[in-house]
């Protein structure tokens, strides 16, 4: 098993979508990028470790995937990127993201952390 963090990026902005997978993929990220309306199944939701849903996602639709994704995959960590600029904080949904890769990667960052410290692993 490889204890490189996969990622799964949800969004519904082409450019936002692209740019934020070269981002982490620059970062050491295996990332996945998809729309809101791709069909996801149980087995590959359970593959990953973090999935982000961008603010391009419609709010009604982001929480039900949030729900859906922690229903097959108790344990992925979901980040949502919030429309306003406000710091991080847990919500119902998951961590809050103030837009902006700095935030993003920060998030990302931390929560790698805890999964290797979880895991009992090195960082990525």
């Amino acid at each position: 098993m490889s204890s490189r963090v996969r990622i799964l990026s949800v969004g519904d902005d082409d450019g936002l979508r692209f740019s934020r997978q070269l981002l982490l993929s620059n970062d050491g990220y295996e990332t996945e990028s998809v729309t809101s309306g791709m069909p996801l199944s149980e087995s590959i939701v359970r593959t990953f470790d973090i999935a982000i849903i961008c603010r391009s996602v419609e709010r009604e639709r982001a929480l039900a995937l949030a729900e859906l994704l922690r229903e097959w995959n108790p344990e992925i960590r979901i980040l949502m990127m919030s429309q306003q600029e406000e710091l991080q904080h847990e919500s119902v949904t998951g961590l809050e993201v103030a837009p902006g890769p700095e935030a993003l990667l920060e998030a990302c960052r931390k929560l790698s952390e805890e999964i290797a410290a979880r895991h009992g692993c090195c960082e990525q």
